[in-house]
C-alpha cells in the first residue's frame, strides 16, 4: 500500500485538494457568498480535477 501512495502522490493530492475546494465552492454557492458565477466556475474545475485524479488513481489501482 505505501508503494502506491508513493508511486501516486501526485494524483492523491490533486484528489484531496479538488475535493477539497470543489466542497468549499458549494458551500459558498449554497450560503449565498461570492460571485455566484465565480464560485460555479472554481466549483467546476475543481471538480474536474478531481475527477482526472481518480480515473488515474484508479487506472494505477487497476494494473
Amino acid at each position: 500500500m505505501t508503494e502506491f501512495v508513493k508511486a501516486n502522490a501526485f494524483p492523491l493530492a490533486v484528489l484531496a485538494g479538488g475535493l477539497y475546494l470543489g466542497l468549499g465552492r458549494a458551500k459558498n454557492l449554497r450560503e449565498g457568498k461570492g460571485c455566484p458565477k465565480c464560485e460555479t466556475a472554481q466549483a467546476v474545475v475543481a471538480f474536474a480535477l478531481a475527477a482526472w485524479a481518480g480515473w488515474e488513481l484508479w487506472k494505477a489501482y487497476q494494473s
